[in-house]
């Protein structure tokens, strides 16, 4: 797919959504966010900073 036939797609959609789309937009769905993945580094070798990745607004929830 060239860029050009990305553009007519995005085109025809601005003018008829697809319907899942508009559904999802009517519920007021959200998709749940992707899990955050870091991996130990070797500046950081207890592993910390990738466990502070987890929780980036500092709470720790459980459940």
């Amino acid at each position: 797919m060239t860029i050009w036939d990305v553009e007519r797609v995005f085109a025809y959609w601005r003018q008829s959504p697809p319907t899942h789309e508009l559904v999802a937009a009517y519920l007021g769905y959200k998709p749940p966010p992707e899990p955050v993945t870091v991996a130990a580094s070797g500046d950081d070798p207890s592993g910390i900073g990738s466990m502070i990745m987890r929780f980036p607004d500092g709470a720790v929830k459980h459940g």
